[in-house]
């Protein structure tokens, strides 16, 4: 019989033994192989806690260590091996990218989805696919791989977009370089491959580029080129006040091309209007000389008067060799028929000939003293020709009232500001106490003074503002410069814009109402004088031709029939008392002298000089009073 021991205790146990006399444990005799599996009943003394069993939980735990050890590096391996796979694959996709992104820039759609069409399939190989656990047996049915060489698969919304963003990128690169063809075209193919995409940002790209490209057809003066792109850029922003100008100019070069040679008199006043909208219009000055001497040549023989004054105006323009032949040679034609119209008694005005008018009067100016280095003020007396009475030292811009008291500008030390002088010669009064008060003129009535200043304005802009004479009350009518009055006193003529800062030029301002009208639209227009008539303003300008110089402009609208142009500069226009000549300020013989350019037959003749270097000569001021 085999003999049987407990294996919790090892004592000796029987058969018939349920459970151990020595540590009271249960027998499980069916599993009782040598030694007797058992059922604890004393969970309350816990494990026990020998040293065999801790050596046994030790060893237990390095091995679990171990073996975590090894499956974490094993992990590591696997996942450094995918990305370096996907490293590789990831370059291979790049790459096919960016050829993609060539062909999009060199207009090759096809090719460019080909290109597309690799860098998802590479992707997708680069992608782990999911594994779900099946609930039957697994479908062999695999995803069919789309052919390189086909058209493939639409690019994803990510690939897609990245491609949009350069092409995007390229054509602001090509703007920046002022390539603006090929930004055209690279837009217009963004356009094509995308047309929602940022729809606005690259219309007014486009429009941008095509109008830029606009103004370099102008630049090379190429009328058809200018057309076509201006013509597209008004498609895309039909209402664009800079294009809209750009365009009306086009109509009115094409126009006055149509009428040269057909019509001389309404090809001068349409490249008059073009000339002054836009004078540096493709060669707008060259075509309006040209219209001006093929007047002339019309009628050199038949009306040698008419002819003299449109070679004048040619010669303002160009100082032409041929046409200075021409007008001498008109001059000699109308002196002899003057001559035999006065010797058969029956005169004949000549509509536009030269009227000979004698000028006279004083004219009022400013000269600078070089020894006392400061401005003087003084009278020319034009019958005499001799320098006539002083008005006032350390004072300029002189303007002399209806009762003959003259204000200035007063620059001594202590009396800054404006001051009236009752007579030549005399103690200038203080009228205004700002130093920066200047450019005063009388109004007509000569119970107000209209004046300009920084000093009273809380912008630091030039206002201007309106003094009576009496009671010294001021008021300001707003941002402004060198005003000047029509001669009934209820409008003002000035420098300036519209309220937002733009549309600057010269303006009108109708004193009952406060109304505002535009005049001419150059920024530099400025010193406008209105003629004794009220019919037309003189100004000078910087910004229609090289130089300073003197236009006149219609008071209604502000169209330009005369002007005197001259490669040095002109300047300060005031009119003869009688509205026949200008006196101008100018340094066209090298030094300062006041000239008279007449509106009759448009000469200009040196009056007088003017004394010193004249610092500061677009702030001296002229006055012409009988």
């Amino acid at each position: 019989m085999p003999s049987y021991t407990c294996s919790q205790c090892g004592a000796p146990i029987s058969t018939a033994q349920n459970r151990c006399h020595e540590c009271g444990s249960e027998i499980e005799w069916d599993q009782a192989v040598g030694r007797v599996h058992y059922t604890s009943r004393l969970p309350e003394l816990g494990p026990p806690r020998g040293p065999r069993f801790r050596t046994l939980i030790l060893s237990s735990l390095a091995l679990v260590t171990v073996l975590a050890v090894l499956l974490l590096a094993g992990l590591w391996g696997i996942e450094r091996g995918l990305q370096e796979r996907r490293a590789v694959i990831g370059e291979i996709a790049f790459e096919q990218y960016r050829q993609g992104i060539q062909d999009i820039l060199n207009g090759d759609l096809t090719a460019a989805r080909q290109k597309f069409s690799q860098v998802v399939i590479v992707e997708l190989q680069n992608t782990p696919t999911p594994t779900l656990a099946p609930t039957s047996a697994p479908s062999e049915a695999t995803t069919p791989t789309p052919s390189p060489t086909s058209a493939g698969p639409t690019p994803t919304p990510s690939i897609n977009q990245l491609s949009l963003d350069e092409a995007l990128a390229q054509a602001q690169a090509l703007m920046d370089e002022e390539q603006w063809p090929e930004a055209v075209e690279r837009l217009r193919t963004l356009a094509d491959l995308d047309p929602g995409y940022q729809t606005g940002l690259v219309g007014q790209m486009l429009f941008n580029a095509y109008y830029n490209q606009a103004l370099a057809h102008e630049s090379a003066k190429d009328i058809d080129g200018l057309s076509l792109a201006l013509n597209e850029a008004l498609r895309l922003r039909p209402n664009n006040t800079n294009a809209l100008e750009l365009k009306q100019a086009i109509t009115l070069y094409q126009k006055g091309v149509a009428l040269s040679g057909e019509d001389w008199d309404a090809a001068i006043a349409v490249f008059t209007e073009l000339f002054a909208l836009n004078p540096d219009f493709l060669d707008t000055s060259d075509q309006l000389f040209l219209a001006y001497a093929g007047y002339g040549d019309s009628e050199r023989r038949k009306n040698p008067c008419v002819a003299v004054e449109r070679y004048q105006l040619a010669l303002q323009l160009q100082r032409d060799p041929q046409v200075r032949a021409k007008l001498d040679d008109a001059r000699l034609r109308c002196k002899r028929q003057t001559t035999v119209v006065a010797a058969d008694e029956t005169p004949a005005p000549q509509s536009g000939g030269p009227t000979p008018t004698a000028i006279s009067g004083q004219i009022a100016y400013t000269y600078f003293d070089n020894e006392l280095t400061y401005h003087r003020t003084r009278f020319w007396d034009i019958d005499s020709n001799t320098p006539g009475d002083a008005i006032a030292d350390e004072a300029l811009q002189p303007d002399v009232g209806p009762d003959g008291s003259i204000v200035v500008r007063s620059t001594h030390h202590d009396q800054y500001g404006l001051a009236i002088v009752d007579q030549p010669g005399r103690t200038p009064q203080q009228l205004t106490k700002k130093a920066g008060d200047n450019s005063p003129c009388w109004s007509p009535e000569g119970e107000h003074i209209i004046f300009t200043s920084v000093s009273r304005s809380n912008d630091d802009e030039s206002h201007m503002f309106i003094i009576d004479t009496t009671s010294g009350a001021i008021e300001d009518l707003g941002p402004g410069q060198s005003p000047d009055w029509s001669p009934t006193g209820d409008q003002i003529v000035y420098q300036g814009c519209a309220a937002a800062g733009e549309d600057c030029g010269l303006w009108v301002l109708d004193v009952e109402d406060g109304r505002r009208k535009q005049l001419t639209t150059i920024e530099s227009d400025s010193h406008p004088a209105w003629s004794p008539d009220g019919r037309l303003i003189a100004f000078m300008s910087a910004g229609r031709s090289p130089t300073w110089d003197i236009f006149v402009a219609d008071a209604e609208t502000g169209a330009i029939p005369f002007f005197a142009l001259d490669d040095a500069d002109d300047g300060l226009p005031t009119w003869s008392p009688d509205g026949q000549f200008l006196a101008l300020l100018s340094n066209r013989e090298g030094d300062w002298a006041v000239y008279a350019w007449s509106l009759d037959d448009l000469s200009v003749n040196r009056i007088f000089p003017v004394d010193g270097p004249l610092p500061a000569w677009q702030e001296a001021g002229l006055d012409w009073v009988n």
